[in-house]
Formats: structure tokens, sequence, C-alpha cells
């Protein structure tokens, strides 16, 4: 097995970033690994608002966004839990749009999951994120209807949603949302899966009446990587896989919004300005050679993800599960972007990890991405993690006996 950098660099003196924090800085990212190259143009943060600079004029570097986080979000139902940390965004699909007819045609292959967007009855907003708006609905019983938002006449974007729905047609597992059909017909475009039930990951880290024991952990891990597996055996990349994607009731996990990543705009939301708006949290579920390729030029479908930069999210997720809450959180987004983008890692020491929970997580967030396991063999390693009546190497605060 490949050697891996596990230095903590928790200690690192950036500056706390509140909301109206601005700071530039151009980052050149070192050849930590030869096969890795520097991004043809580097990253630069602004931390909105920003007011003009006519030395700034005329640079391409990338300008990102970060939108803030409600710090009361408590997430105690799916319309809390799903809305992600956007500025309010027209997303409305309820009204006619002009797109090109030839985008338009369903292929044959589709047409058994194509639902007439007449049929589908449309509830309360429940959550809103990054590719559109979600909806409590009704289509033959309950149903979560995910109306997709996509930039007018944009054909390219109504071909990668297609593509994702011959995607997600193909997925029947437990721990996966299950898929019920689609509307295709622009302008009404959505995606139809059952409703999750419960609340989301997110929201259960940060229940501070809610204790998690490494068998508690340990099970809520091997759920999200069964579901994860299955996805990767049928080909399908998640690509933002993430505590908000993950749904928890009574023991049972289910992952949704695989594969969305693509048709999110996330991109092209800002690429007028040269500019990338992010949501909050996202950078700390990226992959470094994930991190080190964002640009103005880059289309969402151009990023490298791949199966080894889903096992660094589940890393992340396998740290917030011990952490409660993400790593870097305090950091300002240009110093995640340097941390993460040169192979950094936060303090680990601080939250009580035990070996065995550290080895788990350090091999998810290898820098080189060969290094990272399968998913297959996370399942393994967390299998053998020690039962709560054994004492761990290191006696973390997740030793104790709770139930969720």
């Amino acid at each position: 097995m490949g050697k891996m950098r596990t230095s903590d660099y928790g200690s690192t003196a950036f500056p706390l970033a509140p909301h109206y924090y601005k700071y530039k800085q151009q980052f050149i990212f070192p050849d930590v690994v030869p096969v890795l190259e520097t991004p043809p143009r580097a990253p630069q943060v602004i931390l909105h608002p920003v007011t003009s600079n006519p030395i700034l004029e005329g640079n391409p570097l990338l300008q990102i966004e970060v939108e803030p986080t409600s710090e009361n979000e408590e997430g105690h139902d799916e319309a809390e839990e799903s809305e992600d940390d956007f500025e309010e965004m027209n997303l409305s699909l309820l009204s006619a749009r002009s797109f090109p007819r030839k985008a338009s045609q369903t292929s044959i292959f589709l047409q058994e999951w194509d639902i007439p967007f007449e049929q589908l009855e449309v509830g309360e907003l429940i959550g809103k994120g990054r590719f559109g708006q979600v909806y409590h609905g009704r289509w033959h019983g309950e149903v979560a209807i995910r109306l997709i938002d996509i930039e007018r006449d944009n054909e390219e974007q109504l071909k990668a949603f297609k593509r994702e729905v011959m995607a997600y047609r193909q997925t029947r597992h437990e721990n996966v949302v299950l898929f019920m059909g689609a509307c295709m017909s622009p302008p009404h475009l959505a995606i139809i899966t059952s409703l999750c039930k419960g609340r989301t990951l997110y929201s259960v880290v940060r229940d501070a009446k809610i204790v998690l024991d490494v068998n508690k952990t340990r099970q809520i891990a091997q759920e999200i990587v069964k579901g994860m597996g299955y996805l990767h055996a049928k080909g399908i990349l998640h690509k933002d896989l993430k505590s908000k994607n993950v749904f928890y009731d009574n023991g049972k996990v289910v992952i949704t919004d695989f594969g969305l990543f693509s048709i999110s705009g996330v991109l092209q939301a800002g690429r007028r300005e040269d500019k990338l708006r992010i949501q909050n949290g996202w950078l700390c579920h990226l992959a470094p050679e994930i991190i080190r390729q964002l640009s103005p030029d880059t289309e969402e479908d151009k990023l490298p993800f791949s199966k080894h930069s889903d096992v660094f999210a589940l890393g992340t997720i396998w740290y917030e599960l011990h952490a409660r809450e993400w790593p870097f959180k305090t950091q300002p987004a240009e110093a995640i972007i340097w941390q993460m983008g040169t192979g950094m890692k936060p303090n680990l020491s601080q939250i009580g990890m035990g070996k065995e929970i550290s080895d788990i997580l350090l091999f998810c967030w290898a820098f080189e991405q060969e290094e990272r396991p399968s998913f297959t063999k996370l399942m393994d390693m967390l299998e053998k993690l020690p039962k709560r009546n054994r004492r761990l190497s290191h006696p973390g605060h997740f030793w104790k006996s709770a139930e969720l």
C-alpha cells in the first residue's frame, strides 16, 4: 500500500471569516505530486460584498462567491434539511419557457419513464439546492418532485439531464432513493422519486441530544458505503456526496441526488463575471485533484470526478460523524482551497479520534487518488472496527452508548 500523507495542519494561522470579509489572493499550487499539474487559472476567492478594483480589472483568475450558512439551522424536517445555503434564485419551472424543440425529443429508451407533468400534483416546497427546487407532491401516492432548472436554450444541459435519467432508471437498492420517473418535456423538467422519511444526516450529527457511539457511526457509514458501492457497480458516480444528501430514519440510510452535479449549473452561474458561486461546506468534500482544477473555463462535466473522489467525500462524512461538524469549519474559503489543494488535513487529535477511526479517514483522504480504498475495501475496514464493549486505542467521546 502506498505511502500516505498524514500531517496535521490544524494550527495553521488563518483568520476567521466573517460573512463580509474580503480577501484576494492568487494560489499557485506547488507540484506536490508530479502527475498533477498546476491548473491553468489559479483560484482567487472573493467573499462578497466585493467592490470593484481597477488593479484587478481584466484579471482572468477565478473569483469565488461563498454563500453564508445559517448558524441556527436545526433541520427538523425535510424543508429545513434539504435546503442548500444559496441566495434566492429564480428557479420556477411552472411558467412557460422557450426551449428548442429539437432538444425536447424523448429518447425511445426513456419513454417508459416519462411522466407527463400534468399528472403531478405539486405541493409545498420542501427544499432547494444548486440543481433546482424540491416539492412534496403526489403521483400515485406521495413522492418528491425535483424540478430541474437549466439555462434557457441550453441543449447541452438538457442532454446531460437525460443522461442522468438514463442512469437513475437502472437503480434499485435499499440505500438509494427510489427513482419513479421523470418529466422530460421542456419547460417542465423534473425527477420524481420516493419521498425520503426521517432527517438528513447533516441534521442528525448536529443534534446535541444525539450521542453517536462507535457502533452507530459504523452502522451509518456501512449503509452509505453499501449504497455507494452499488452505484459504482452500476457505473454511476455521485459527484456530490455529503451529509445533506443522505437521509436517516430509524436506522435506515438513503442516498439522494446522485449524478445531478453535471446539470447543477454551479460553474455557469457566474461565468459571465468569471466567478464561481459555491455552497458553504462544498469545498471540504472535494478531492485535491478537483480543487486544483477549478477554473472559469471548466465545465461541470469536465471536472475530474471519479470513484476515488466519491471515496474522498465519504471520508468527509466519516469525519463529520465524529467531529459533529465539517472540517475547516472556521477557515475562510481561500484557506480551505489552499490546504485541501495541497493535501493538508485538520488536526485529528483535537476531536479525540482513536487510531482505528483515523486510519479509515486518512485512507479516504489520501492525496494520491489511487491510494484511496474502494467502497468494497472500506466495508472490510468498517467491519474490523472494535465493538462498543472493546476499548478503542484512544478513548474518544463516541465511546458512549446511545441509540437514535
